[in-house]
């Protein structure tokens, strides 16, 4: 056999085997994985945009789901045996001993509550199921301001306190919880956490419509971010504009998507602890931009109720927190109301409305 033919040979066995490794390598591994499931009455969604192995991926996904499990196992409503719902329905006004995740995340809440004049207050449980917003709701209309004014007085954010890292104590027993405003937030920062506790750099957490991303997306480009089109009519596939990130969390509360509407009139989910009613304003969403998802969901709902001038002056004495407001014009047109530093954070960029809808 010819010199010549063994070269050739032996550069065939060399391909052959750089091929073999290829397909090797890439039964062992993942581009870009895409993880998804269920939690907290809602969806969970997260994007790797690196190579990572089967076997880290295998070890992963029960953490994620161990993670959000013990979420819910603490702040949940609809869980009768969690945390939350033995706090509320406990009478005892002596302290109550928690778990300290929960009781870190009630802490922030009493003092988002306090930063907001009230207009943040985690202890609307009874109103939200009077209205029909909550686990233990029966009904689901408006209700009379007699039975408002019922429920609000079963209210009130500085009836709660926080004596330690691991207790709660509420000062009249029928006072309670409802951490629906927040705690997907939260859950978004505990995976968020997991991931980089496990070496991954860049990633996209995003739990019912609550997000947080860091690094790159799989293109080496910031991520991508869509801000919704504030519409009830089911067109949740339509954006207002777009975000460019690459760390930090984005959160939205909006009138759009859970509300009841009788006699021709929409009543939002977003309750003004104030008056104990629906929200009526020209705002239409609220999106906060924050280094963490507990922060920026807890402000959304917040921002809400206050409108944009109120709002729009807690975010500029907030460090590191930047809002986008969305507001119905006279003509129905959507008009943009930003934070001094949006723009320049979050690269947003407007779409323009579309005059044909």
């Amino acid at each position: 056999m010819r010199k010549r033919e063994y070269s050739l040979i032996g550069i065939c066995v060399l391909l052959v085997a750089a091929l073999a490794l290829v397909l090797f390598r890439n039964s062992t591994h993942k581009t870009n994985p895409k993880l998804s499931g269920s939690t907290m009455g809602t969806s969970y969604t997260i994007q790797i945009a690196e190579r990572v192995s089967i076997k880290k991926l295998n070890a992963l996904l029960p953490m994620i789901e161990a993670e959000l499990a013990e979420v819910n196992r603490q702040m949940s409503t609809w869980d009768p045996e969690s945390e939350i719902s033995r706090f509320n329905h406990s009478d005892s006004t002596d302290p109550i001993s928690v778990s300290e995740p929960f009781a870190e995340v009630v802490r922030r809440a009493l003092e988002l509550s306090k930063e907001s004049n009230g207009t943040f207050d985690p202890t609307l449980e009874p109103l939200l199921t009077l209205w029909g917003f909550s686990s233990e709701s029966t009904t689901s209309e408006v209700p009379s301001e007699e039975e408002i004014l019922k429920a609000k007085a079963l209210t009130g954010w500085h009836k709660i306190s926080v004596p330690s890292t691991s207790s709660l104590q509420k000062s009249e027993p029928q006072i309670s919880l409802d951490l629906g405003a927040i705690a997907k937030g939260y859950g978004v920062d505990a995976v968020s956490n997991l991931l980089l506790e496990n070496g991954f750099k860049n990633w996209y957490v995003e739990i019912g419509g609550e997000l947080q991303v860091y690094g790159k997306n799989s293109k080496g480009e910031p991520w991508k971010i869509g801000v919704q089109y504030p519409s009830p009519t089911a067109e949740f596939d339509r954006l207002k504009g777009t975000l460019q990130i690459s760390s930090g969390a984005l959160a939205t509360s909006g009138d759009y998507r859970n509300y009841i509407e009788e006699d021709g009139q929409i009543f939002s989910h977003i309750l003004d602890p104030r008056t104990g009613r629906s929200v009526h304003s020209t705002t239409a969403s609220v999106s906060v931009y924050a280094p963490d998802c507990t922060l920026a969901d807890g402000m959304a709902t917040g921002l809400f109720v206050m409108g944009p001038e109120e709002g729009l002056a807690w975010v500029e004495q907030t460090p590191n927190v930047e809002a986008l407001f969305l507001l119905r014009g006279e003509k129905g047109e959507i008009i943009e109301k930003f934070s001094s530093g949006f723009l320049a954070a979050t690269g947003y960029i407007p779409l323009p409305e579309d005059k044909s809808r």
